[in-house]
């Protein structure tokens, strides 16, 4: 992913946020022209490329944003998502299986295989035992 161009986008001012429609939520992710409303529960994962991300959607399609992952971590980590590498937020509802020997990788629902950077590990570790007992 990292050796493909990617276009130049210009920066909307509007900021990445999430919005709770009738107990629905919603993440606004701006673009050059509009706002896409994407439901949070189908974003199964996002992946930093350079100063880009893209948005891995539970339906097979990606979109991109010209927000750095680091924005997105700061709005997502009250909605269940974890970074498990420095190019990588997980949606842990999406979350399949993963290494529990070494936590090596993460399986995710659609099959991605996503590696657990060594720094992360622990707190994935953390993470997964207090999911067993939520």
């Amino acid at each position: 992913m990292e050796n493909q161009n990617l276009p130049q986008l210009q920066l909307c001012p509007i900021s990445i946020k999430i919005e709770t429609l009738l107990g629905i939520q919603y993440l606004l992710v701006p673009d050059q022209s509009k706002i896409h409303k994407i439901l949070i529960k189908d974003i199964v994962r996002l992946e930093g490329v350079k100063n880009y991300t893209l948005l891995h959607l539970n339906d097979g399609k990606t979109m991109i944003s010209s927000r750095t992952l680091k924005v997105y971590n700061g709005v997502l980590q009250e909605a269940n998502f974890f970074r498990i590498h420095r190019a990588h937020l997980i949606n842990m509802q999406f979350l399949r299986n993963y290494d529990e020997t070494q936590m090596l990788y993460a399986v995710m629902q659609n099959r991605d295989i996503i590696s657990i950077s060594r720094r992360k590990r622990k707190d994935f570790q953390e993470r997964m035992a207090i999911a067993k007992y939520e």
